[in-house]
């Protein structure tokens, strides 16, 4: 049976479904039912506050802050203003790009009261300062105006507690407005006591979906009550256990340090437009503003009516499925995902125990790793080439689409060498294949809870498919209609997921470091495992080729391309905080 079509079938199958899945939604217009969010309406905002740079201290910032004040008033909030004086480190991260330090941060703290004042306030957060040389449309105007478009939606009538919108100022001077208002202790502004839930709006970038990318302590009850309101929100408990990994902050972080509940969440596509001089209204993607605002704005109404807020509960297990939305679980109940998953391969390697060997599961075990490390290699040898290594960080952020096109087809070309290779039979890769996927999730499972949708996902769709074709196959080194039905039906959602998981931690990582996705090749091959063509090698080498000489045309076109317009004119020297 020629498996071929099989293999480009589910493959692009699951990309083409990602691709769909990543997009923005269209932006509603000014005209849209006023309980709904509109783009339309939140470009106003977005055109008054960002049509030129306001960094801290500037006349522009004064005039933002004004035009903030009017517009607050308008909606029914009282208004005050938090100055703070810069401090030592940022007056100096400000003068040295031709900034007026000498003036002192203006945040401020907006209430709108509700029927019950006593009880804990639910906060939008966004800064309302821009980098020097950029209008900041998009970092984060496109917060400020969500959240006033949020406000708008939801009549007073309809809170029960308050409603507070905090605007920082200096957050690109090292979150300044955010840390002294949520300062340690009684040092903090009297706001932080009064805060129950925070909702921060954050972007880095021009466009794309908005992602829940992290969270406050104890957020299981939370992330469980953003699934029930939210049906098109974009989340993960991976992005959140990533992220605590990395060194990047926002204004959530002062938050998150006192210890207050909390969902962060930004756009990070069209990177080219962080900080950006390009970063105007007109180049923001007004369907990112939609998609942001519509993730806020249902957990924000249903906080405002609760009598109760979320109390603090374990932190859950969570990610946006194909066919499913955000599916959330305890962190316990990956235990049960990874002792079924096991429980299926070992039924299928009973079923298929005179059809497979010790010594042919571990040739093709070893021609996955293999494929692992040449895949790893060839991304680092194509990011060599592109000139990323080293390279001048905003100028790669402009790069960013070529250079994931360069790491996907780097990995296909990896998956062209598995296809090449015929290291034991159909069952013995087969089983190995999906093996190794059970026991990376089990290792997730114990290190990185979490973690768990990247591995424990996929295996258990991977071994759902091999069990059924185990047992309903006939006998011998087969495998043919109908039984692989089942397993590419089930292998689609999953390649699905896994590629949008790699599109979404590429955006984040993978200028500088693309092979740091290698892993989840592995998935992607116990998905592709019965479909991966046996032979003959020569077609199979052949494409891994083209798709080598594709990606070195791409890296040379990166490494040889003019420094990009979008790139600021202090680039080079320091990167901000968001």
């Amino acid at each position: 049976m020629n498996r071929w079509p099989l293999f480009a079938l589910a493959l692009l199958a699951g990309l083409a479904w990602a691709i769909l899945r990543v997009q923005v939604p269209a932006p509603l217009p000014h005209t849209a039912p006023a309980d709904q969010f509109s783009a339309g309406r939140a470009m106003a905002d977005v055109r008054l506050l960002a049509s030129v740079p306001h960094p801290t201290g500037s006349p522009a910032a004064a005039q933002v802050v004004a035009n903030l004040e009017r517009r607050l008033a308008s909606l029914g909030f009282a208004v005050r203003r938090v100055q703070t004086p810069l401090p030592a480190d940022a007056a100096k991260r400000l003068s040295s790009r031709g900034g007026d330090a000498s003036k002192p941060a203006i945040s401020l703290v907006a209430v709108r009261k509700g029927a019950n004042p006593a009880l804990p306030a639910v906060v939008l957060l966004a800064h309302h300062d821009s980098v020097i040389a950029s209008p900041g449309a998009a970092d984060d105007i496109a917060g400020v105006a969500a959240a006033l478009e949020i406000a708008r939606a939801i009549p007073q009538a309809a809170q029960r507690r308050d409603l507070v919108l905090i605007f920082t100022d200096a957050e690109e001077q090292g979150l300044v407005g955010a840390r002294a208002i949520y300062a340690p202790g009684a040092a903090a502004d009297p706001i932080a006591l009064h805060t129950g839930v925070l909702i921060n709006l954050e972007a880095r970038g021009g466009g794309g979906r908005a992602m829940m990318f992290q969270t406050g302590p104890g957020n299981g009850e939370l992330v469980r009550l953003l699934a029930q309101t939210t049906p098109g929100v974009a989340a993960s408990s991976v992005a959140v256990t990533v992220y605590e990994s990395l060194p990047n902050n926002t204004d959530f972080t002062p938050v998150l340090l006192r210890g207050i509940a909390g969902l962060n969440f930004a756009f990070i596509g069209e990177a080219w437009a962080y900080h950006s001089p390009l970063a105007t209204p007109d180049a923001l993607e007004q369907g990112a503003l939609q998609h942001l605002g519509d993730s806020a704005l249902g957990i924000t109404r249903a906080l405002l009516m609760a009598d109760v807020l979320p109390a603090k509960a374990p932190n859950a297990v969570f990610a946006t499925a194909p066919i499913f939305g955000l599916i959330v679980y305890p962190a316990a109940f990956g235990w049960g995902l990874v002792g079924v998953s096991a429980l299926l391969l070992g039924l299928a390697a009973w079923w298929r125990r005179d059809e497979w060997s010790i010594s042919g599961s571990l040739l093709a075990l070893g021609q996955l790793l293999i494929t692992l490390i040449i895949a790893g290699l060839l991304m680092f040898g194509l990011n060599l080439l592109s000139g990323s290594v080293g390279a001048e960080y905003y100028d790669r952020l402009a790069a960013l689409p070529r250079l994931e096109i360069i790491a996907g087809l780097a990995a296909l070309a990896g998956l062209l060498f598995t296809a090449s290779a015929t290291a034991g039979t159909a069952w013995d890769r087969w089983l190995s294949f999906v093996l190794l996927c059970v026991i990376d999730a089990l290792a997730v499972q114990i290190l990185l809870p979490g973690a768990g949708p990247i591995f424990a996902w996929p295996a258990l769709l991977a071994t759902l498919g091999l069990v059924i074709a185990a047992w309903s196959a006939d006998g011998g080194d087969r495998l043919n209609w109908p039984p692989l039905v089942p397993a590419l039906l089930l292998a689609i959602p999953g390649l699905t997921l896994t590629a949008e998981l790699a599109h979404f931690a590429f955006l984040g990582v993978g200028g500088p470091m693309p092979f740091a996705l290698v892993p989840l090749l592995i998935p992607v091959l116990a998905l592709l495992a019965p479909v991966i063509p046996a032979g003959p090698r020569r077609p199979a080498l052949l494409a891994a080729a083209v798709a080598l000489v594709i990606a070195a045309g791409v890296a040379l076109w990166v490494r040889f391309d003019p420094v990009a317009p979008s790139v600021p004119p202090y680039a080079g020297t320091e990167k901000s905080q968001g």
